[in-house]
Order: C-alpha cells, then sequence, then structure tokens
C-alpha cells in the first residue's frame, strides 16, 4: 500500500501524483531521484499546513492541552490567592513551551517546502531508532547528507512510517532548505 505524505490518502499502486490533492508522491525504493521541486513560492496541497502544524505534530496537540488544564486549574486558585495554584502555573508554563516548539518545528518544515532551495541529497542510514519507544514500538530513522555551497549538511528524519525501511543507503532524493538557516530543511517530496 502506497500513501501520499501529503493528505494521507492510501493507493493500492504506486502513481506519481495523487489524485486526491495533487501533490507529488515519492519515488519507490530503487526509483531515480525524479523532476525536481517546482519554483518557489510553492503551493502546498490542501490541509498539508494543517497536519504538519496540528494532526501530526504531538508537540503542539499535547503542550496545547496541558496549557489549556493548566490554565482552567490555575485561574481560579489564582483568584482565590492559593499557594497550590503555583501547580497549574508549572503546567501552564510547561504547555506552553511544548506547544512554541511544535509550532516553530512546524512552521521551519512548511517554510523550507514553500520558499526553500532545492539540493540533491542522498540518504546516508536507515535504521530503527531504540532511543525511542511508543508502544512498544521504534520508529524508523532516516538520515540524509545534502550539500549547500561548500558544506556538507545532515538531515534526520523520524517516523513510524514503514514505507521508510523499504528505502537504502545511497538512494538520491530532494531537499527543500532555508538559505539563511540549511539546518532548517525538508524532504521533497516528503516520506511521511
Amino acid at each position: 500500500m502506497h500513501t501520499c505524505p501529503w493528505c494521507a490518502t492510501h493507493y493500492i499502486n504506486w502513481q506519481s501524483q495523487c489524485k486526491s490533492c495533487g501533490g507529488r508522491m515519492p519515488p519507490l525504493p530503487g526509483m531515480e531521484l525524479g523532476p525536481p521541486p517546482p519554483s518557489v513560492p510553492r503551493a502546498l496541497p490542501k490541509n498539508y499546513a494543517f497536519r504538519v502544524r496540528w494532526a501530526n505534530n504531538i508537540a503542539t496537540l499535547v503542550g496545547g492541552m496541558f496549557s489549556f488544564i493548566g490554565f482552567i486549574l490555575f485561574l481560579p486558585m489564582a483568584v482565590n490567592l492559593l499557594w497550590a495554584s503555583l501547580l497549574p502555573l508549572l503546567f501552564l508554563i510547561g504547555g506552553l513551551s511544548m506547544f512554541w516548539h511544535g509550532w516553530k518545528s512546524a512552521s521551519a518544515k512548511l517554510r523550507a517546502f514553500r520558499y526553500g532551495e532545492a539540493a540533491q541529497g542522498k540518504i546516508a542510514s536507515i535504521g530503527k531508532d531504540t532511543s525511542q519507544s511508543v508502544n512498544g514500538r521504534h520508529p524508523w530513522r532516516l538520515v540524509y547528507h545534502f550539500t549547500v555551497g561548500e558544506q556538507m549538511l545532515e538531515g534526520i528524519l523520524t517516523s513510524f512510517d514503514s514505507t521508510i525501511g523499504q528505502r537504502s543507503p545511497g538512494q538520491p532524493l530532494w531537499v527543500l532548505y532555508v538559505p539563511e538557516d540549511p539546518s532548517k530543511n525538508a524532504i521533497y517530496p516528503p516520506l511521511a
């Protein structure tokens, strides 16, 4: 099964473009690089920005929930001048910082997709990330390299998408990076 990384539509047979959102599908493992990304500013397929900022962003979701719960608990305690209001205040501050981290990370990824410059890259390594575990499962960790000017840079993609494990080191891919800060980059089209 093949899943569109832009809108999450599933297909039995691979195709170069998603029929639902119009986004370019990532090449199959072993396929060549494919055509370069379109020129800037790139239009993102429908609902992709929402998925990056909210639906697929654990930090934004959990941070938003912690902030909301912290605020709801803090407000009545603070009005009544209770010392116990410090605990929900810490909950609120922690939630806001988690939310801000998720939002900044998502914004950097979206900026790379919309305005980033394209560079050819290659997959350096693929394997399970045993330092993390969710419900007893370890995510895939894909490391890729790309060159900006004379400098070799590295990017890392961590995902539970099983198709990442079918890729192989040395496979070419397109990388979009923000010229002012190439550490803000994304694989195009996204793999997960």
